[in-house]
């Protein structure tokens, strides 16, 4: 594995920029921690990678605070992450947290039927949460599924109700303005658009600020189905650990605007996928070679 610090130039958040004449008002997130990056030879060894951090801190953070949460993300990189966790639980000596003590959360979803293989919940079960309730005590009451579609007539009633959820888990005072808890990690893929969560280029979803989640009504047809309930930027930025997974050449010229010097975020929205505390990309050689 390969790592280097990246310094991105970045403004505060209320200011706008002119890129091509065009005023684009979105901005990176100049408070938060600057990316670094972590190159690893393939995709395996970058969810590996990733998910023996994932341990460590979910460990870290219990002993230290009593409860961790995680946001947990879909995709090819995500839910690689989640299995090559599920082996290291299942391996011998391997510490793990106290998972009684640990909730889980998404920081996006597709709004369709409870247990549609294309949900990432679906998807997350099947690759971790379902051997943890069933061998490791992780309490089911821990995990935290954004609305399906017989719960939300559309995205915003889901992105309300999931709002609610968070709410009901937040600190007295919430988190930087924001009724939520408190992430110690959140893991996000970027697709080959640049986008997170469901966070796409030119939404309007980009621009939603001051509560934790929106809906999306129209996310890419190329990408799966439109109907979508997702994190903001608000809430991503309120993570102290904020690590994306990337892999495939396809991601490369993704990973590489998002992670330039003058990033224009409404085109690339990974670029503004920061932590409050640390911010790191983990990327496969191919996912690299335009860096």
């Amino acid at each position: 594995m390969e790592q280097a610090g990246l310094a991105c130039a970045g403004q505060s958040a209320d200011k706008t920029s002119t890129k091509g004449g065009a005023m684009t008002g979105l901005q990176i997130n100049s408070a938060a921690a600057q990316p670094q990056i972590e190159v690893f030879d393939n995709a395996d060894a970058v969810a590996e990678g990733i998910a023996v951090k994932l341990l460590g801190v979910l460990q870290e953070t219990v002993r230290e605070e009593g409860l961790a949460h995680v946001s947990l993300t879909g995709g090819g990189a995500g839910i690689r992450t989640l299995k090559a966790a599920a082996a290291l639980v299942a391996a011998d000596g391997v510490p793990t947290p106290d998972w009684t003590r640990v909730h889980f959360w998404w920081g996006d979803e597709r709004l369709l039927p409870e247990d549609d293989p294309e949900r990432n919940e679906t998807q997350a079960r099947q690759a971790l949460l379902d051997l943890l309730v069933a061998e490791h005590g992780l309490p089911e009451d821990n995990i935290h599924p954004m609305p399906c579609s017989e719960e939300a007539a559309h995205p915003e009633a889901g992105a309300q109700m999931y709002a609610q959820q968070l709410e009901a888990h937040s600190p007295a005072g919430g988190v930087d303005g924001l009724a939520m808890p408190r992430f110690a990690v959140m893991l996000l893929g970027v697709g080959p658009d640049g986008h997170i969560n469901s966070l796409f280029p030119g939404k309007k979803s980009l621009r939603v600020t001051g509560q934790a989640t929106t809906g999306e009504s129209d996310a890419p047809p190329q990408l799966g189905p439109p109907l979508r309930v997702t994190l903001t930027f608000s809430a991503v930025h309120t993570a102290r650990r904020v690590w994306t997974g990337v892999t495939g050449a396809d991601k490369a010229q993704a990973a590489a605007e998002a992670l330039s010097a003058d990033p224009d975020v409404d085109r690339v929205p990974a670029a503004n996928a920061r932590g409050a505390q640390e911010t790191i990309w983990h990327l496969d050689r191919d996912a690299a070679a335009a860096l």
